[in-house]
Formats: C-alpha cells, structure tokens, sequence
C-alpha cells in the first residue's frame, strides 16, 4: 500500500509521522515519542476545496451535552484565541465560570482552563474548523491536547496542507480524511449516538520519509 492510498471506501488515509516543527529543522523527537497508542490517532481533514458540505456537517455535529463539541476559531493577527474559543464552544452559550475566566490570561492560564474544561464536559471530541488560518504553533498544541487527555482531536484544514505542517505532522500518529462521506461518519447530526467507524483506529507502520 502507497503511503497516500485510501484504506478503505470512504477515502481515509493511515500515516504513522513524526511532530517535528518548521521543514527546516534537522530536530525531531524518536518517532515513538507522540503516538497515540490504544487510541484513534490525531484526525486532520484535508478539504482542498473549501467545500461549504464539510463545515456545515461538522457545525450540525455540535453537541456539548453528548460530548462532542466544535469550534470555529476566532482568527487574529498573532493572538491566541483558540484556547477562549473552545471554553465558550464548551459552554455553549452558558456563562462562562472560574477557572474559566483565566482564558483571559496568558497562553498558558488559557490552555490550562480548556483543559480543565475539556475534562469537567467529558468532552471525548474535539473539531477545530478553518484550521488553515491558525499558526503551526496552535496545531501542535492540539496534537498535544489529542495526545495527553482523553479528548480525539480532529482539525479541518480548507486547503493543501503547507510544507511546514506536513512536517509538523511526521513522526505524530495521524490519519487524513479526504472525502465528505468520511466527514459524515466522524460527524454525526447532533442528538445521535455519533458511534461509528470512524472512530477505530487505522494505523500503517513504518512510515517512510517525506
């Protein structure tokens, strides 16, 4: 099997990789180093045409209350929002409450308080949608997030994936959807089980090099 060819009909692709940082660096960590095992690797969805079918599935997927939570992030400048972001998605239009409110903070005090709000919601997934207009940096704190809480990370990237995030991804146990039938089965209405497929885990092992 291709290291990009589909595993089964829906179009899914298995990588085993590496979380490395930008393309030009020569430091990678062992590649056992991020992967997630006994889990479902860290999902990305490629949507290279920006199809308007995958946002609004993934939208009617949200669903606090079942688990299941989606965040379309606020993009600014050099700010990091993402953290505010998933705190209010976890809400989902309640107050927010302390410890909370330190989302207010430092990047730091913010991730801390998603994290804790991630765990108190038993969040178990996470969609962070327009993933292409968030920095390299924020993306490997969500492969950070998928890897060391019991939350399944997946990020909807609308566009090719750039040459610093396929190498931010290498040595990080991932899969890539490419297909909007796999981004159904992933991303149930809300008020359904959301149990499927989609959700096992699909490993190929060794990668080779990109």
């Amino acid at each position: 099997m291709g290291l990009l060819d589909p595993i089964n009909p829906l179009g899914e692709i298995a990588v085993d990789v590496l979380a490395c940082g930008p393309a030009a660096s020569r430091r990678c960590p062992h590649r056992k180093t991020l992967r997630t095992a006994g889990r479902p690797p860290f999902t990305v969805v490629v949507d290279r045409e920006d199809d308007v079918r995958f946002t609004r599935t993934v939208l009617a997927a949200h669903h606090p209350a079942a688990g299941r939570v989606v965040v379309h992030p606020t993009v600014s400048g050099g700010g990091r929002l993402l953290w505010h972001d998933v705190l209010h998605a976890v809400a989902d239009g309640r107050p927010l409450r302390a410890p909370s409110c330190a989302a207010r903070g430092a990047g730091p005090a913010q991730e801390r308080s998603a994290r804790a709000a991630l765990k108190a919601a038993v969040v178990h997934r996470l969609t962070v949608l327009r993933a292409h207009r968030i920095g390299w940096g924020v993306w490997a704190d969500l492969v950070a997030l998928h890897r060391t809480t019991g939350t399944d990370v997946t990020v909807v990237h609308h566009a090719e994936l750039h040459t610093d995030l396929v190498h931010l991804l290498r040595h990080c146990d991932h899969r890539i959807l490419t297909t909007y039938a796999a981004v159904q089965a992933l991303h149930p209405p809300a008020g359904t089980s959301g149990q499927s497929w989609a959700g096992e885990r699909h490993r190929c092992s060794p990668a080779p090099d990109w």
